[in-house]
């Protein structure tokens, strides 16, 4: 009985905490800048010692700088392939990221850059699609990956530097 009535009081300090969050009324559009930090797995089909393909996923969280705003704390999901050739990495991509509230956009992503210590590449992010509140979202942004060191045999990590622009657009009826 004590065990219930302590899960209960828990469970209604977190609400009372969180209501103001998901009943927060999203805006219609913003810009910012976020930092993301990934980690994941790789295949890597090498052809010899100038040219490899590498398919990858990777999950991860952002944070914007100012630490409110649509992509805050959300967890993005990645599913992308980068060829290299001599050095020079051309890299696609998409992403799913689920916002706090459970809703979801989708984006689209390409780079390209130099294999180094650390491997650095720059690009752009679309966003072409999303669920609930952002249903509508259109824009995008540029971003900075910098690789990390991977933190087990076939892993990687990395750290991007995001800025975005985005609007929610309402459907003509």
């Amino acid at each position: 009985m004590k065990k219930i009535f302590m899960l209960s009081a828990l469970v209604l300090v977190l609400s009372v905490i969180a209501a103001p969050v998901f009943s927060e009324e999203m805006a219609k559009e913003g810009t910012g800048s976020a930092k993301g930090y990934y980690t994941g797995s790789y295949q890597l089909l090498s052809m010899e010692n100038e040219r490899a393909q590498m398919n990858y996923e990777g999950f991860g969280v952002l944070v914007t700088d100012t630490g409110k705003g649509l992509f805050h704390n959300s967890s993005p999901h990645v599913l992308g392939g980068m060829d290299i050739v001599k050095g020079v990495i051309n890299d696609a991509g998409f992403i799913v990221s689920t916002l706090p509230n459970g809703d979801k956009v989708f984006s689209t992503y390409k780079c390209s850059g130099q294999m180094g210590k650390p491997p650095i590449v720059k690009g752009t992010i679309t966003y072409v699609g999303g669920t609930g509140k952002a249903s509508g979202i259109q824009g995008g942004g540029e971003f900075t990956r910098f690789g990390l060191q991977p933190p087990a045999e076939g892993k990687f990590a990395s750290f991007s530097v995001v800025k975005t622009n985005w609007k929610i657009v309402e459907p003509t009826k």
